[in-house]
């Protein structure tokens, strides 16, 4: 009996090729356009600064504040140190240190203190209105100091005693002249910084 002995198979199929893959990997990859806008014509940030308010204003109503505090505490504590105008004791309550150096002095050194808080904001945000207004109280108490011991005998009655003239100097530059001078002076720049208009921030050309 012959025995019929059959090849083995052979596996004579083609690969099977990926015709989706090959398409897309095919594909070739368009690179971005190139941004053609001109320079001109884009926007450009610039960053603006606010100017501060300026130092003078706060050195000066700081000045003034202590300047007001002095004026009204001097007719009590002077004679403590031999500086006394009226011929008063420490601590002596009476119209003529109440009206002449308490009222005055108060009153300044409120007006101070509300200069200095609006002088710690921005030139923007400063207001006109306010500043010529605490300027126009600083200086009216200024100059109601500097001549109180003139108006004063007139209405009322003495105002310093008779001393020596060095005396009487000093009571001047302590009790009227010396911070009433000053406070006016710097209720006059109050009133005027009120009447400036802050620099408009500029912004540099493209």
């Amino acid at each position: 009996m012959t025995s019929l002995h059959h090849p083995p198979d052979i596996d004579t199929a083609e690969p099977v090729t990926d015709v989706m893959a090959s398409s897309v990997a095919a594909t070739p990859t368009t690179p971005p356009a190139p941004d053609t806008t001109p320079p001109e014509s884009i926007e450009r940030v610039v960053p603006v600064r606010t100017p501060a308010a300026p130092a003078g204003l706060m050195i000066g109503a700081f000045l003034a504040l202590c300047l007001s505090a002095w004026a009204g505490l001097v007719p009590f504590v002077g004679p403590t140190f031999g500086l006394s105008a009226d011929g008063a004791s420490s601590w002596t309550w009476d119209r003529v240190h109440l009206y002449g150096a308490v009222v005055p002095g108060a009153v300044g050194a409120v007006a101070a203190l509300f200069v200095i808080a609006a002088a710690r904001r921005p030139v923007s945000t400063l207001s006109a209105l306010s500043l010529r207004t605490w300027g126009l109280v600083i200086l009216a108490c200024g100059a109601w100091l500097t001549v109180a011991p003139i108006v004063w005998p007139a209405i009322v009655g003495p105002y310093f005693v008779a001393d020596s003239p060095t005396q009487t100097l000093a009571h001047w530059l302590a009790y009227a002249s010396g911070p009433g001078i000053l406070l006016t002076a710097f209720g006059v720049y109050t009133t005027g910084r009120a009447g400036r208009r802050p620099a408009t921030p500029t912004t540099p050309a493209n």
